[in-house]
This record gives C-alpha cells, structure tokens and sequence, in this order.
C-alpha cells in the first residue's frame, strides 16, 4: 500500500489537529476522536489518507481483508469484518468519510476533508490555513509503530509532527496546562502520550530554564519536544523535497512527451 503511494508520507492537513482561526474554539477531530475513543477510526482514517493518491483512480474497490490485514498487528487493536464495517460507519458520522452505494459486493469509501467541513482533495501546492500539511513518514505502518501506540500517544505524535513541520520549527514547547485550549486535549492525555513516546525512542524532550522572579526558586522550566529518526523535522523535509523534485520531473516528461513530433 505504501510502495503505491509512492511519496514515502502522508498528507495529513493540519487542520486534523488543530483550527485555524484565533480567537474561536481550536479543537478539531483528533479531540473529538480522543474524547470518542475512536482508535480505530484514527487509524482507518490516515490509512485511508495514505493510500488515496493511488486508490482513488483503481477500477475496483479493496476488499475489507485487505484493510484488515494491513491494519492487523500484535500490539494493535483487533480487526474483524464487523469491526471494520462499524468503523466506516463511525468515520461516516463524523464527516470523514463518505459511504457511497456498494459496487457489487464492495463499499469505496472516499475521504472527506480532515476537519470533516467538505470534500476531500490533495492538500499538496496551497499555502493557505486549511490546506497547510505535514507528513507522518511510511515507517509508521511499515515498522508497525501504528500498533504500539496507545490513542493518546498517536494523538501526541500527530499534534508535534504538525508543529515542528515549519522551516524553522524544529522542536515545540507543550505545556499541560494549556493543551485543553489549544488543541482540546486534556492535560492527563497529553502527558500519558508523551511518556508512551518517550519510552519508544521517538520523542526528545529538552529541558529549558527561564527566570521567574515571582515563583519560590526564581525560575521555571520550559519543556520542549521534538521528534527524533525518520520522524524528525529534518528526516520529514528531505524526503517532502525529494518527492517535490520526482514530481517536477515526471511532470517535465509528460511535457516533453506531449509535443509532437516534426
């Protein structure tokens, strides 16, 4: 499914994660999927995200053992047909999804719009607030990481790939306290999650130490975090400029292609 995608990423508007607009609520679907506990739609969803430049245009519909063979893992939630039907049916009611008539025997989900408002389409070539993206890296199925991650953790691991995906945003700072006005979170989620990171390798934190005149010992400390490996800042922006770079070419090809010959 990843080889087909070709990128080695995934397109996940940032939106997914948080709104836009200052000044009104900032919480998106990824607080509401953790208040629902809706884990398996999480993952269905980004699943359906990564496979969708190359299944949107196939003949067929994929058939629900493909899904849940590609979603099954020791570690991970079970999968059955009754599972994955329900699943479907749950990003469905939240707008993600769109559940058209069944072609035969199959169903062809489409995605919707990460923040659910609209009809999905690749966020890829707009700067604009509702089509910024960051990437979470292929190895997130291939090593099987989607299925050691506790709901809590996936949601940490998706809120700082979207903050530390800026040229110059290497590493966020989190303070519990305010994840709840920021993204929805509630601050016991955001630290079981961080914790779940920490312990696999993926996540530095670093302490930062800043002068409080008022608080009993005269400083406080800032936390910052950033990813690390395949995930990190870095690792992200060379392979989105590798794929920007393999598309400018076939798309030079196609040109050249295109012309007729004398």
């Amino acid at each position: 499914m990843t080889t087909l995608s070709r990128r080695r990423y995934t397109q996940i508007r940032s939106i997914l994660v948080q709104l836009p607009e200052r000044g009104k609520p900032r919480a998106s679907t990824l607080s509401t999927m953790l208040r629902g506990r809706k884990h398996r739609a999480l993952l269905l969803y980004l699943l359906l995200l990564t496979c969708w430049p190359w299944l949107e245009g196939r003949r067929n519909p994929l058939e629900g053992a493909i899904w849940i063979r590609a979603l099954t893992s020791k570690d991970g939630p079970t999968w059955t047909a009754s599972t994955l039907s329900r699943t479907w049916a749950e990003l469905a009611d939240l707008d993600l999804v769109d559940l058209p008539k069944k072609e035969g025997r199959l169903r062809r989900p489409r995605p919707r719009r990460e923040d659910g408002a609209t009809e999905y389409d690749v966020p890829g070539g707009r700067r604009d607030r509702y089509n910024a993206y960051f990437s979470l890296p292929d190895e997130f199925w291939i090593d099987g990481l989607f299925g050691r991650l506790s709901l809590p953790a996936l949601v940490m691991l998706l809120v700082i790939a979207k903050e530390t995906n800026s040229k110059k945003t290497k590493e966020v700072w989190l303070p519990y306290e305010y994840m709840p006005d920021w993204y929805g979170i509630s601050a016991k989620s955001a630290q079981k999650g961080i914790t779940e990171l920490l312990g696999e390798g993926i996540l530095n934190r670093r302490p930062d130490s800043k002068p409080a005149p008022l608080s009993p010992t005269g400083s406080t400390t800032h936390m910052y975090y950033s990813l690390t490996g395949v995930y990190g800042h870095t690792s992200r922006a060379a392979r989105r400029k590798k794929a920007a770079t393999a598309r400018a070419e076939r798309e030079a090809q196609r040109a050249l292609d295109a012309v007729p010959e004398p």
